[in-house]
Protein backbone atom coordinates (compact mmCIF):
# COMPACT_ATOMS: atom_id res chain seq x y z
CA UNK A 1 0.00 0.00 0.00
CA UNK A 2 1.45 3.08 -0.98
CA UNK A 3 1.82 6.49 1.47
CA UNK A 4 -1.11 8.20 -0.39
CA UNK A 5 -3.38 5.18 0.17
CA UNK A 6 -2.29 4.81 3.79
CA UNK A 7 -2.75 8.61 4.10
CA UNK A 8 -6.48 8.38 2.50
CA UNK A 9 -7.40 5.40 5.17
CA UNK A 10 -6.42 7.24 7.90
CA UNK A 11 -8.74 10.37 6.60
CA UNK A 12 -11.54 7.49 6.75
CA UNK A 13 -10.96 6.99 10.64
CA UNK A 14 -10.86 10.26 11.34
CA UNK A 15 -13.79 10.87 9.56
CA UNK A 16 -15.89 7.94 11.84
CA UNK A 17 -13.65 9.76 14.62
CA UNK A 18 -15.78 12.74 13.97
CA UNK A 19 -19.02 10.82 14.02
CA UNK A 20 -18.13 9.54 17.73
CA UNK A 21 -16.75 12.99 18.72
CA UNK A 22 -20.43 14.78 17.31
CA UNK A 23 -22.41 11.71 19.04
CA UNK A 24 -20.24 12.44 22.21
CA UNK A 25 -21.24 15.65 22.55
CA UNK A 26 -25.23 14.87 22.79
CA UNK A 27 -27.03 15.84 25.85
CA UNK A 28 -23.57 17.49 27.24
CA UNK A 29 -23.63 21.31 28.84
CA UNK A 30 -20.81 23.19 29.04
CA UNK A 31 -20.63 22.89 32.84
CA UNK A 32 -20.15 18.93 32.45
CA UNK A 33 -18.12 19.33 29.91
CA UNK A 34 -15.64 21.80 31.29
CA UNK A 35 -15.81 19.22 34.83
CA UNK A 36 -12.92 17.61 35.88
CA UNK A 37 -13.12 13.63 37.38
CA UNK A 38 -10.51 14.37 39.82
CA UNK A 39 -9.06 17.58 41.04
CA UNK A 40 -6.37 18.78 38.22
CA UNK A 41 -7.63 16.08 35.98
CA UNK A 42 -8.66 16.73 32.34
CA UNK A 43 -11.99 17.13 31.69
CA UNK A 44 -14.54 16.47 28.40
CA UNK A 45 -13.91 20.47 26.54
CA UNK A 46 -9.78 19.72 27.73
CA UNK A 47 -9.82 16.32 25.85
CA UNK A 48 -11.70 17.76 22.74
CA UNK A 49 -9.40 20.73 22.74
CA UNK A 50 -5.99 18.61 23.20
CA UNK A 51 -7.15 16.26 19.44
CA UNK A 52 -7.62 19.90 17.96
CA UNK A 53 -3.96 21.11 19.08
CA UNK A 54 -2.97 17.43 17.75
CA UNK A 55 -4.45 17.76 14.14
CA UNK A 56 -3.52 21.36 14.31
CA UNK A 57 0.18 20.51 14.14
CA UNK A 58 -0.57 18.24 10.62
CA UNK A 59 -2.58 21.09 9.75
CA UNK A 60 0.40 23.26 10.15
CA UNK A 61 2.76 21.07 8.65
CA UNK A 62 0.86 21.09 5.21
CA UNK A 63 -0.11 24.54 4.97
CA UNK A 64 -4.07 23.83 5.95
CA UNK A 65 -5.81 26.43 8.03
CA UNK A 66 -6.32 25.61 11.43
CA UNK A 67 -9.99 26.15 13.55
CA UNK A 68 -10.49 29.52 14.94
CA UNK A 69 -10.10 28.55 18.28
CA UNK A 70 -7.31 29.14 20.88
CA UNK A 71 -5.48 26.11 21.34
CA UNK A 72 -2.22 26.26 23.50
CA UNK A 73 -4.01 25.89 26.94
CA UNK A 74 -4.13 22.29 25.47
CA UNK A 75 -0.62 22.00 24.64
CA UNK A 76 0.07 21.12 28.58
CA UNK A 77 -1.94 19.77 31.27
CA UNK A 78 -5.71 20.49 31.77
CA UNK A 79 -6.77 23.25 33.76
CA UNK A 80 -10.47 23.83 35.30
CA UNK A 81 -11.88 24.95 32.26
CA UNK A 82 -13.20 28.10 33.39
CA UNK A 83 -12.10 29.93 29.84
CA UNK A 84 -12.49 26.91 27.86
CA UNK A 85 -14.70 27.54 24.90
CA UNK A 86 -18.72 26.21 25.06
CA UNK A 87 -19.51 22.64 23.55
CA UNK A 88 -21.11 24.61 20.70
CA UNK A 89 -18.05 26.28 19.98
CA UNK A 90 -16.00 23.45 20.06
CA UNK A 91 -18.38 21.12 17.52
CA UNK A 92 -18.69 23.88 14.98
CA UNK A 93 -14.53 24.36 15.15
CA UNK A 94 -14.60 20.80 14.88
CA UNK A 95 -17.04 19.91 11.88
CA UNK A 96 -15.73 22.67 10.15
CA UNK A 97 -11.77 22.32 10.64
CA UNK A 98 -12.06 18.58 10.33
CA UNK A 99 -13.83 18.75 6.83
CA UNK A 100 -11.29 21.02 5.37
CA UNK A 101 -8.04 18.59 7.18
CA UNK A 102 -9.71 15.54 5.46
CA UNK A 103 -9.76 17.41 2.29
CA UNK A 104 -5.66 18.35 2.65
CA UNK A 105 -4.07 15.50 3.83
CA UNK A 106 -6.17 13.22 0.95
CA UNK A 107 -4.46 15.67 -0.95
CA UNK A 108 -0.84 15.12 -0.31
CA UNK A 109 1.54 13.57 -2.48
CA UNK A 110 3.83 10.68 -1.47
CA UNK A 111 6.86 12.86 -1.56
CA UNK A 112 4.93 15.75 1.22
CA UNK A 113 3.88 12.64 3.60
CA UNK A 114 7.77 11.07 3.55
CA UNK A 115 8.64 14.73 4.78
CA UNK A 116 10.13 15.52 8.18
CA UNK A 117 7.46 14.44 11.36
CA UNK A 118 5.96 18.41 12.01
CA UNK A 119 5.54 17.21 15.77
CA UNK A 120 7.90 15.43 18.42
CA UNK A 121 6.29 11.86 18.97
CA UNK A 122 6.81 9.02 21.65
CA UNK A 123 6.86 6.08 19.49
CA UNK A 124 10.03 6.94 17.13
CA UNK A 125 7.96 8.49 14.39
CA UNK A 126 9.66 9.97 11.64
CA UNK A 127 7.54 11.65 8.73
CA UNK A 128 3.97 13.11 8.64
CA UNK A 129 2.29 10.04 7.49
CA UNK A 130 4.03 8.49 10.88
CA UNK A 131 2.88 11.72 12.71
CA UNK A 132 -0.94 11.24 11.12
CA UNK A 133 -0.46 7.79 12.08
CA UNK A 134 0.15 8.59 15.53
CA UNK A 135 -2.80 10.96 15.75
CA UNK A 136 -5.49 8.87 14.58
CA UNK A 137 -4.32 6.61 17.17
CA UNK A 138 -4.10 9.34 19.73
CA UNK A 139 -7.11 10.70 19.19
CA UNK A 140 -8.98 7.03 19.81
CA UNK A 141 -7.03 7.09 23.46
CA UNK A 142 -8.96 10.42 24.23
CA UNK A 143 -12.44 9.62 22.65
CA UNK A 144 -12.16 6.60 24.70
CA UNK A 145 -11.25 9.44 27.96
CA UNK A 146 -14.43 11.49 26.88
CA UNK A 147 -16.61 8.31 26.46
CA UNK A 148 -15.92 7.45 30.35
CA UNK A 149 -16.38 11.09 32.18
CA UNK A 150 -20.04 11.11 30.07
CA UNK A 151 -21.06 7.58 31.77
CA UNK A 152 -18.97 9.23 35.21
CA UNK A 153 -21.62 12.36 34.66
CA UNK A 154 -24.53 10.60 34.26
CA UNK A 155 -24.61 11.16 30.49
CA UNK A 156 -25.94 8.06 28.16
CA UNK A 157 -23.28 5.99 27.36
CA UNK A 158 -21.56 7.26 23.64
CA UNK A 159 -21.72 3.06 23.22
CA UNK A 160 -25.74 3.21 23.47
CA UNK A 161 -26.22 6.61 21.59
CA UNK A 162 -24.19 5.25 18.73
CA UNK A 163 -26.49 2.00 19.06
CA UNK A 164 -29.40 3.37 18.94
CA UNK A 165 -28.43 5.60 15.58
CA UNK A 166 -30.19 4.22 12.27
CA UNK A 167 -27.70 2.04 10.54
CA UNK A 168 -26.13 3.89 7.31
CA UNK A 169 -26.21 1.86 4.20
Amino acid sequence: MSATERAHALTSVLKQNDAVLIVALTELSDDLARRQLRNGGPSIAWNIGHLLHHRNQIAAAIGCAGPALDLQPYSTTATDGNDYPAVVEFRAAWIEFSDRLRAAVCELSEDRLGMPSPMRLPHGERTLLDALRFVVWHEGLHLGQISLLRSHHGLTPVVSLISAQPAVA
